[in-house]
């Protein structure tokens, strides 16, 4: 397949090269695409709502949030491109002489392979985005093979997991805890798989709140003074130790990576922006007080 076709009226796909092809049969699975941070080369504009780039893919496994597939671009020809085609399902098509016999001829907005050369050469290649706001997913390339026929076959792996909470018993916590911690573990859900690792790290210290203001039956309390209230009280049960324990640390390390989102404390502190992987890390650590808290 060098080239593919899609019909603006029906939505049918067809696979060939110079103009002619045949249906794709089953669905194709086709999602617009954007790289983040490079310029890969392709139209500019959409080309009567199709987007400049799309993925197609080949697999998907919802085990190990991997997909594989190829990249095509808008074709920089005139748009739409009549093709030759053999769809018998299509009985609306013109019949037409063509290369000693007889094919139907239609017009398709056309796409062809993209070479990304732009990626050649990068020690990190950049995520990538599949689907169009609201309804789209971040993605990280893994790795770039090219097929025997020339074709790039592209890995992506979901950058955060597709179901990052985990399933807790919210009748273990007050009424009022109860409607605000089902909200805002829906907004980590939301942000965990569309928005950026800030509304991540943001919306993981807000779950954690509510958690910890509950435990201290006061939820208007921060995160902060909430953990505060944790160690209080594991220390006025065991006098011995300092209070500390992994669900207060794994919640202060969420607290400490939600003021290292806010500009003047990254500057003050010289650290480094927030990251995918630091959204990892904050979703990692909501999930075990989480779990934790629901074992006792």
């Amino acid at each position: 397949m060098r080239e593919l076709g899609i019909c603006k009226q029906t939505g049918r796909v067809y696979e060939g090269s110079s103009g002619s092809g045949i249906p794709v049969e089953g669905r194709s699975n086709l999602f617009p695409m954007a790289f983040h941070e490079t310029s890969i080369d392709a139209p500019a504009h959409r080309e009567d709502g199709f987007p400049p780039l799309l993925f197609r893919e080949d697999s998907f496994d919802p085990i190990t949030k991997i997909r594989r597939g190829r990249v095509v671009k808008l074709s920089t020809e005139t748009q739409p491109k009549v093709w030759r085609v053999h769809d018998p399902s299509r009985k609306d098509l013109k019949l037409v002489s063509w290369g000693g016999g007889a094919a139907q001829e239609t017009e398709l907005i056309t796409y062809q392979r993209s070479p990304l050369n732009e990626l050649r050469g990068l020690s990190k290649f950049p995520n990538v985005t599949i689907g169009e706001a609201p309804h789209h997913s971040i993605w990280s390339l893994l790795s770039i093979e090219k097929q025997y026929d020339g074709a790039l076959l592209l890995t992506l792996k979901a950058v955060r997991s597709l179901g990052v909470v985990p399933d807790i018993d919210l009748n273990k916590y007050s009424a009022p805890a109860r409607k605000e911690l089902k909200r805002a573990l829906e907004q980590v859900e939301v942000s965990a798989n569309k928005l950026s690792p800030k509304d991540t790290v943001d919306r993981c210290r807000d779950a954690l709140s509510i958690a910890f203001g509950d435990l201290a039956d006061d939820l208007k309390i921060d995160l902060g003074p909430g953990i505060k209230k944790y160690i209080e009280r594991n220390k006025a049960k065991d006098p011995k130790r300092d209070g500390q324990d992994l669900i207060s640390k794994n919640a202060d390390i969420v607290r400490l990576l939600h003021s290292r989102c806010k500009p003047n404390e990254s500057h003050k502190h010289s650290t480094r922006p927030i990251d995918e992987e630091d959204a990892n890390l904050a979703l990692n650590c909501l999930w075990f007080v989480l779990t934790e808290l629901d074992a006792r």
